[in-house]
């Protein structure tokens, strides 16, 4: 199911609730502190909603957890049946940055070379783990045919210099959903990166990836606001409805003038050179951006 809008993440399942958008209440409530609001028309009711697009970075508390939530969705479905681990030889680089910027891009190329090797499908998914140095290293989910020790062990090694990698069955005492919640609960924030995950175009199942797709909407109004202070302003003693796609949906068009709530007057720290976040990299279609996977390319998240 194809998301016209695009750029709205879809925030985790909650049950409908009605609030008022008054600046005192919204304590009672989590958002991405960074989130910019589209207006469009809802499909299913023809009403309006304001639907919070939120910045997707892991070091926004609020997004990294439903981040964390998803990709453990989408790998339960993928059923991996291999883990290996990617160790970086420090000695060969001045900083953890250069080391993570050198050796992330040769993961997808050493599964690229082992399926050429192989002859068979190797999908995977993989997360960034660093030592108490501050070194990277990288665990990988597989989903793949046997793959010998040694020729993992030597693939690597001739694509970074440290062969030393280690390589594991799943069975079914493993949790693939543990395992990734586990290793991403610690990375919220690396300084020098915010793509702690990437994985191949096929890891993920299509039916799971729709699941998590918005259904199609027409855009009314894009606005910089933050969707509480854009509420505030406009519904500011009425009840609105917020659906389980986090959406707010609106009792009625607003007309007259906005007010003058402003994002401290909400509880929202104010856009800085400090504070402001960055664009997204690429314009998602879906919960995962798959626009620019070719085969085994690597696609962060």
């Amino acid at each position: 199911m194809q998301d016209p809008i695009g750029d709205i993440d879809r925030p985790l399942d909650r049950p409908t609730r009605y609030l008022v958008p008054h600046p005192s209440t919204w304590r009672n409530y989590s958002c991405c502190p960074w989130a910019k609001t589209v207006v469009a028309i809802d499909p299913e009711t023809d009403n309006l909603v304001a639907c919070p697009v939120t910045c997707k970075r892991w070091g926004c508390a609020y997004c990294a957890v439903r981040k964390i939530r998803k990709l453990a969705f989408l790998t339960n479905g993928a059923n991996p049946n291999r883990w290996i681990r990617l160790g970086v030889d420090p000695a060969k680089y001045q900083s953890p940055r250069q080391a993570w910027e050198h050796t992330s891009p040769l993961v997808p190329e050493c599964c690229r070379q082992l399926r050429a090797i192989r002859g068979c499908e190797i999908e995977y998914l993989r997360v960034t783990e660093l030592h108490q140095s501050g070194y990277p290293h990288y665990h990988a989910l597989l989903r793949s045919a046997f793959i010998p020790q040694k020729q993992l062990s030597d693939t690597w090694g001739r694509l970074t210099g440290a062969p030393v990698v280690w390589i594991a069955k799943i069975d079914s005492s493993f949790s693939s959903f543990r395992y990734l919640v586990k290793y991403l609960t610690k990375l919220h924030k690396i300084e020098w990166t915010d793509r702690h995950v990437s994985y191949s175009r096929g890891f993920f199942r299509e039916e799971d990836r729709e699941k998590l797709a918005f259904p199609e909407r027409t855009i009314v109004e894009r606005t910089e606001e933050h969707p509480w202070v854009w509420l505030a302003n406009r519904y500011d003693r009425n009840q609105i409805g917020a659906d389980d796609n986090g959406c707010y949906h609106l009792p009625e068009e607003f007309v007259g003038t906005p007010g003058m709530w402003t994002r401290q007057d909400c509880g929202l720290p104010p856009l800085n050179a400090d504070t402001e976040a960055p664009p997204p990299k690429h314009v998602q279609t879906t919960a995962f951006d798959v626009t620019h996977a070719r085969g085994y390319e690597d696609v962060s998240f």
